[in-house]
């Protein structure tokens, strides 16, 4: 017959076991998921290079065309006794004009060849190409020139911003002539003064 002392006996409480594998399955989904985030991380690097890739192209593409498609415009030749065909208002005869960048003589961020305008008034110089717009001589920093094939620019840099005015006038003797109607306050570079010479 068992004797009980009569002091509670202490049970320690039922715990409940994990289920094996638990751990392992949790690190495993983990894992899936880590290299999900890094292949999807990898695909939008691989995106993001590729189409840098193609705009480059496409930005040489479309300069090297440019330059392809002015050499092959004829070279324009002015009539004899023809001159700069100027009216009242000063008007000279211009094939384009051009926005331009100061330091980049070939690079144009606008053109228009459907209606230029390039005037030499008293004062002022008007011009066109995305709107009509007068600038005093007194602003002008620099007139330079750039010559290529079928093509004589005139390059006006301002003293107020990087954006460059730029008249294409066909010959280098409009541009002479162009670059002779201006007032002598106008700087111009060693070139423009070598090309204004007769």
């Amino acid at each position: 017959m068992a004797i009980s002392s009569g002091n509670p006996v202490l049970m320690a409480p039922c715990r409940r076991g994990r289920r094996p594998g638990t751990r392992s399955m949790q690190a495993a989904r983990n894992t899936k998921m880590c290299r999900e985030e890094s292949t999807l991380e990898i695909d939008a690097k691989v995106v993001l290079s590729t189409a840098m890739v193609l705009v480059a192209q496409a930005l040489s593409f479309w300069f090297i065309y440019r330059i392809w498609k002015k050499l092959r415009q004829p070279k324009t030749r002015a009539p004899s006794g023809a001159g700069l065909a100027t009216s009242k208002d000063g008007d000279v005869r211009v094939a384009a004009t051009f926005t331009g960048l100061r330091g980049l003589p070939w690079v144009a961020l606008a053109s228009n060849s459907l209606n230029p305008v390039f005037r030499i008034e008293d004062q002022h110089l008007a011009f066109r190409v995305l709107r009509q717009q007068k600038r005093s001589y007194s602003d002008i920093r620099e007139v330079d020139v750039r010559e290529a094939y079928g093509t004589f620019n005139l390059i006006f840099a301002f003293r107020d911003t990087r954006l460059t005015f730029v008249a294409n006038v066909g010959t280098a003797a409009r541009g002479a002539q162009a670059l002779a109607l201006l007032p002598d306050s106008v700087p111009l570079s060693a070139r423009a003064r070598k090309a204004r010479e007769p």
